[in-house]
């Protein structure tokens, strides 16, 4: 029996039900509900064709629709990628309900982004500008430290952050574990606190009275629980107080990662406190500064060439034969 001849909001329609049946998130159910719209937009504006329709669409019209979103508009890589994506879905799911004979996304490709900026890194005066912003006898000052001491010293999402109860926090006097659940569909990761945010936690907890566990962790002035948009206005303020207004709170968790990565040369530790699903991701934090590469091709063996001592740079060994 052929399947019935569904117009393309129908079809998208289905395509987004069957999202949701799968447990796609919404941000993905929307980012390709947003693609398959302006996808139809330019196959009726700039291709000249009515529809569409799912009989008649061609590898060529997706293939144009991304090539003018790369050229044209031009779009970054990662929204491109999105947009292939969707297409890629969408496809897969219209050949699986015959409503298709091939997959016409089979030949669109990702691409590959320009290589980021390196991960921001606070210095130690910048570090101790953004911590004495805070003031602790002021209204909220413990909680507003220890939010500060958390986010800089575990890398947390501050979703991940907003999200902590009192009972995921473990504190005791030589070492203490917070439990990060999960906030991107992941499982929860615990990661250990140092002195610093331990005692920044302990004290906070103690203003409030050993609140219980169940209880969030970090609450308004309304008692209930902090909100991400009140997280980063204030991170924005202290920021802003230590020379850095141009850094937001996700900053912070790019500093951890790159102390983390320096102080242990380990991706896969990295890897595990930020919640990574791919190394690949982590990967961006393992860059090498210059001098730090310049070190580096001294040591290697086989450098061993004579030093000048009075001209005071290294003069090669000359050969005997």
């Amino acid at each position: 029996m052929t399947p019935a001849v569904l117009s393309w909001p129908e079809a998208v329609a289905a395509f987004e039900q069957s999202l949701y049946d799968r447990g796609r998130t919404e941000a993905t159910i929307t980012t390709y509900r947003k693609a398959l719209r302006v996808f139809a937009e330019f196959y009726r504006a700039q291709l000249g064709k009515p529809g569409p329709y799912l009989a008649r669409l061609q590898e060529t019209d997706l293939q144009a629709f991304i090539e003018h979103l790369r050229c044209d508009r031009p779009l970054k890589v990662a929204s491109v990628n999105g947009y292939v994506a969707a297409l890629h879905g969408f496809c897969q799911f219209a050949l699986g309900q015959r409503w298709m004979k091939r997959d016409l996304a089979r030949d669109l490709k990702t691409y590959s982004p320009a290589l980021p900026p390196a991960p921001t890194r606070l210095s130690r005066d910048e570090i101790h500008r953004l911590l004495t912003a805070v003031k602790v006898d002021g209204r909220n000052g413990q909680r507003d430290l220890a939010i500060v001491y958390l986010l800089l010293h575990t890398g947390m999402r501050v979703g991940e952050l907003c999200a902590l109860a009192v009972g995921d926090v473990t504190l005791h006097e030589r070492r203490g574990t917070v439990r990060i659940r999960n906030d991107k569909g992941r499982s929860e990761r615990l990661v250990a606190l140092n002195k610093s945010a331990r005692m920044a936690l302990h004290d906070y907890l103690e203003s409030r009275g050993k609140p219980d566990a169940t209880a969030p962790l970090f609450v308004s002035e309304r008692r209930q629980r902090i909100r991400t948009v009140t997280v980063r206005h204030l991170i924005k303020r202290y920021l802003a107080c230590a020379g850095r207004p141009k850094l937001s709170v996700h900053d912070l968790r790019h500093h951890y990662a790159t102390e983390l990565y320096a102080t242990t040369a380990s991706l896969p530790m990295v890897q595990e406190a930020l919640g990574h699903r791919s190394v690949v991701t982590t990967s961006r934090y393992a860059r090498s500064t210059p001098q730090q590469l310049e070190e580096a091709v001294e040591m290697l063996p086989g450098n061993l060439a004579l030093t000048n001592s009075r001209q005071g740079y290294a003069v090669p060994c000359k050969s005997s034969a």
